[in-house]
């Protein structure tokens, strides 16, 4: 196959939905070697922030001459976001081959009475892992998918954990409680593994330490054994940071991610590598540090996409996502008129996602994505609605907000209404950002 007809067929099996449970991935990556043992693995978890978190700690490692790669997900554009080794994104060369390398095993698997046909994030983990082992990987950052029991990374023994929080998402799949979600997740610690987490959630702390204490692993918690010691916002340049780790303090670290959540991934990136070189008998540089976050990128996470007017893509897609991104909104833009692109995803907790929508929006344009799962904007209107009339400080918008068919037109009305001062994001899902960030 080519690249294009490899997508093609990724995409097809989106109909196989989620499946829980390792029983397939397990089998895949039986037939082709368990190429997961032949690598080390820092798996995170977490409701929002683990995609910065794994791009971080793999900069950082390769910055101390580790060959590192990871595994990140979703993709906004192309499936390559995915994988990156020691630098850079794989190229679509290298996903293709890696596919074909894969395909026929698939192929058997389909064959067998496993539950079903192997899931669409199931072949991508395994081929994150085969890639792993063709390019010798050391060490790779997984981005756990969903949860963490039945999550297709779990088939990696990873010896360095990471725990961003967690918050009400997917409940179908988790449970409806922070407990039972934080129980799934809690799941991808292994034997004696090294785990830390920036949560100060009463219980996740309480769930993650049983079972630190039953895998006989050790836990590290922020502000008790790491945490920010100075936090300097340089504005739309992003922060200057002296983090306390481990193991040292770490100076005047810049970072140019914007958002007011990324001094706290950047902090749990740092531990991570931290116990990652650990293990490997090796020190931590924080000019390696600094090194590394000078190309750190984050495709759509509070990311500015053009200046005049100013344009920011960003890619919550839950309350507590939502929640933040609107804090940032009105921390930096509290005095401009902010039109507010918005569209969702149907099984989504939308209703909690509006109320901090309405409340930053000056002008408010509800669309739909080109994903199938989007919420369909009259029902989106339709609460929006609802929402307005019920909050006492939304009468703002009265005769302020629209319905626009795609995303593409509704950045075109944005544009048009727009002065030069004004700002426009456009946010809800990662879906909306595609062919937006590039």
């Amino acid at each position: 196959m080519n690249y294009r007809q490899v997508c093609k067929y990724l995409d097809d099996c989106l109909i196989f939905g989620i499946k829980p449970g390792l029983v397939r991935i397990e089998k895949i990556l039986q037939f082709l070697g368990n190429p997961q043992k032949k690598v080390d693995f820092i798996h995170i978890v977490g409701t929002n922030g683990k995609t910065s978190t794994a791009k971080m700690v793999a900069g950082i490692l390769s910055y101390h001459g580790i060959h590192t790669g990871y595994h990140i997900s979703p993709h906004i554009n192309s499936y390559t976001e995915r994988m990156w080794i020691s630098g850079k994104e794989v190229s679509e060369k290298e996903f293709t081959e890696v596919f074909d390398q894969i395909y026929p095993y698939i192929q058997k698997v389909n064959k067998m009475d496993l539950g079903g046909p192997i899931t669409h994030f199931e072949i991508i983990s395994a081929m994150a892992f085969k890639l792993a082992e063709n390019e010798g990987i050391e060490v790779m950052a997984l981005e756990a998918g969903m949860g963490g029991r039945w999550d297709a990374t779990n088939i990696a023994d990873s010896k360095v954990v990471g725990l961003t929080g967690v918050s009400l998402e997917h409940t179908d799949m988790l449970g409806s409680t922070i407990r039972e979600i934080t129980s799934e997740k809690v799941e991808v610690i292994k034997e004696k593994a090294l785990v830390a987490t920036t949560s100060c959630d009463r219980e996740v702390l309480e769930i993650l330490t049983g079972k630190v204490k039953d895998t006989g692993s050790r836990l590290f918690l922020f502000e008790k054994d790491f945490y920010i010691q100075r936090k300097v916002n340089l504005g739309l340049e992003g922060w200057l940071l002296d983090i306390k780790g481990i193991k040292n303090v770490y100076k005047n670290l810049p970072l140019k991610l914007v958002g007011q959540y990324q001094p706290l991934n950047l902090s749990l990136a740092i531990v991570l590598a931290e116990l990652y070189l650990g293990t490997r008998k090796k020190e931590i540089s924080e000019k390696k540090i600094k090194e590394s976050m000078s190309g750190i990128r984050v495709r759509g996470r509070f990311e500015i996409i053009r200046k005049k007017p100013l344009v920011i893509a960003d890619a919550s897609h839950n309350p507590e996502g939502v929640e933040n991104f609107a804090r940032d909104v009105d921390r930096y833009f509290s005095n401009r008129k902010k039109i507010i692109i918005f569209a969702v995803l149907k099984d989504k907790d939308y209703e909690s996602m509006v109320e901090n929508i309405i409340g930053i929006s000056d002008t408010l344009i509800l669309t739909s994505s080109l994903n199938s799962r989007s919420l369909d904007t009259s029902e989106l209107e339709k609460v929006v609605k609802r929402k307005i009339e019920w909050l006492k400080d939304a009468g703002h918008l009265s005769g302020k907000v629209h319905k626009i068919d795609t995303i593409e037109n509704s950045i075109k009305f944005a544009l048009k209404i727009s002065g030069r001062n004004d700002i426009i994001c456009i946010t809800g899902s990662i879906t909306n950002l595609e062919n937006i960030v590039k």
